[in-house]
């Protein structure tokens, strides 16, 4: 009686999991399925089978990552397709010139300026405050580089700054240039410019934007990079608000954007900006996991440290500066 008793337990486990190893597999079928819809790019059918593999095992939590990153990558293709507003670029509340004062650097510190454009282009909505701020024009940026090129200024790679701050070699008057984003006009405005000037500068891309008019093509990516002057950061697949997404997707995220540009240029990736300048330590952590030698922020600031290489400040180069209030922000 005891043994039959005992057999009635074991036997509902038994058809426990064949039903669940049933479950699974069916799930995993509709997962394979929602693979190859966003491989084709019917994104929107993806998301679907995702939702009802998930639904039929939701022990499985990385289905509903895959959900999640459908819709980010759904949600961006409508947004990106438009020309992007001031909601996905990293706006930088700018100090007055008055407030800033001296910089006195302790040890370890080196002041090195990490300048943040992104647009080169002529501002499409001149009243706009923000877009104002975010777009330079190719004849300011020429100018900015041209004071750079006569003023003693040695324009550096974000390579070398991290060699500086870990006791190598900084030339006097050091500077880096960043560019957020990946924007076409990148390519057709900043890059020729670079090029007269002969100038370093490392550009942030949004790796799953690619097909988006308002974003350089993987062919452009790959000419600049080839030419030794232009560096490739990663900046996410979608460009989230990273602290807003689940653990997993935050790695994937990180990740992912890093080895796909891999992929396309050939070299190492070594360096990422948070979107938004969005981050907390989780954040921070998988970054520095993820192999990357260093991040920037939107952090306002030009003193840069060993111990800060995941929270690099920069200056935002606002397209409403007089060349006089750009040659201050940069000065120690």
């Amino acid at each position: 009686m005891i043994k039959k008793l005992l057999l009635i337990p074991l036997a509902i486990l038994l058809v426990v999991l064949v039903l669940g190893t049933n479950s699974y597999m069916k799930s995993q079928e509709l997962r394979k399925k929602g693979d190859d819809l966003v491989n084709s790019g019917d994104l929107s059918t993806a998301i679907f089978y995702y939702k009802e593999a998930y639904g039929l095992f939701p022990l499985n939590q990385s289905i509903n990552d895959d959900i999640n990153a459908a819709e980010l990558r759904f949600n961006s293709e409508i947004e990106y397709s438009r020309i992007i507003n001031f909601d996905y670029s990293e706006v930088q509340s700018l100090p007055a010139l008055e407030t800033i004062s001296p910089v006195q650097l302790k040890e370890g510190e080196y002041f090195i300026p990490i300048l943040m454009y992104h647009h080169i282009r002529v501002n499409p909505k001149p009243n706009d405050p923000v877009w104002a701020s975010l777009n330079v024009t190719p004849d300011l940026l020429n100018s900015e580089l041209n004071y750079l090129s006569t003023n003693g200024f040695h324009v550096i790679s974000l390579d070398d700054l991290y060699n500086a701050v870990n006791g190598g070699p900084l030339p006097s008057k050091p500077i880096v240039l960043t560019f957020d984003d990946g924007y076409s006009n990148f390519f057709e405005s900043a890059y020729p410019l670079l090029k007269k000037y002969n100038m370093k500068a490392t550009e942030f891309v949004i790796t799953e934007v690619e097909t988006a008019p308002a974003y350089l093509s993987w062919g452009q990516i790959e000419e600049m990079s080839k030419s030794g002057l232009i560096d490739f950061g990663a900046h996410t697949q979608h460009h989230p608000f990273l602290t807003s997404l689940s653990q997993g997707l935050i790695t994937r995220e990180i990740t992912v954007s890093k080895s796909e540009l891999e992929t396309h240029i050939g070299k190492t990736v070594k360096w990422f900006a948070y979107p938004y300048g969005n981050y907390n330590d989780f954040v921070i952590n998988e970054t520095k996991k993820a192999g990357y030698l260093g991040a920037v922020t939107t952090n306002y600031g030009a003193v840069d440290s060993k111990d800060k290489l995941f929270l690099l400040p920069r200056i935002m180069a606002d397209g409403r500066f007089t060349l006089d209030e750009f040659a201050r922000r940069i000065q120690q």
